[in-house]
């Protein structure tokens, strides 16, 4: 009986790390949504990126960058970077940064 505590073990730390990116990145992108409703932007696409674009050497591992295609309430569409999350904090916190392309 006590050799099934390892794989008890293991099965709960790989479940707990499921759990906790999903959270990470469903955080995230709940963020970016936030974020577009709250300036009144349509959001006509979004990535992910790995490498934050202008924010690649500004950003913390807890933090997630997006390139997106937005549409401002005038019609303008605009492409950018928003970083999601605190330097600190990262998606716990509501924080959204953008850099415009333009």
């Amino acid at each position: 009986m006590h050799n099934a505590f390892p794989a008890i073990g293991m099965i709960a730390l790989v479940a707990f790390v499921v759990v906790m990116l999903k959270f990470h990145f469903s955080r995230a992108r709940s963020i970016l949504e936030q974020w577009a409703e709250t300036n009144g932007y349509e959001i006509l696409s979004s990535e992910r990126r790995w490498f934050g674009g202008t924010f690649w050497w500004r950003k913390s591992r807890n933090q997630e960058v997006y390139y997106v295609t937005i549409r401002t309430p005038e019609g303008q569409i605009r492409r950018g970077w928003v970083r999601c999350g605190g330097w600190f904090w990262g998606v716990l916190s509501d924080r959204a940064d953008v850099e415009w392309d333009e």
